[in-house]
């Protein structure tokens, strides 16, 4: 199980934000945000299976390349497809 939060600098009370500061080693903006994840990691791959997940998605990476390269497809349109699966994926609140 994971969870997150996000809380904005200035709505840190200010021995909290010291801690993080500390924690971090250097100072919070008030314009900034913190975000903070607590999950159990699960069982930690061996070198073999991380070689072949690597190699995986190097495989993937450049069949979709070759894909984009004989469609004519641009970068533009790759940065905007990638960008727009990343906001559905994980939406940013308002």
């Amino acid at each position: 199980m994971s969870e997150m939060i996000t809380l904005p600098v200035n709505n840190i009370p200010e021995p909290d934000r010291r801690s993080l500061e500390n924690l971090l080693g250097h100072s919070l903006a008030a314009d900034q945000q913190v975000c903070v994840m607590v999950f159990s990691p699960s069982k930690i791959a061996d070198d073999a299976t991380r070689r072949a997940a690597v190699e995986s998605i190097r495989r993937t990476l450049d069949s979709i390349d070759q894909h984009r390269t004989a469609h004519g497809i641009a970068d533009d349109e790759v940065d905007a497809a990638v960008d727009e699966a990343i906001e559905h994926v994980r939406p940013r609140p308002n």
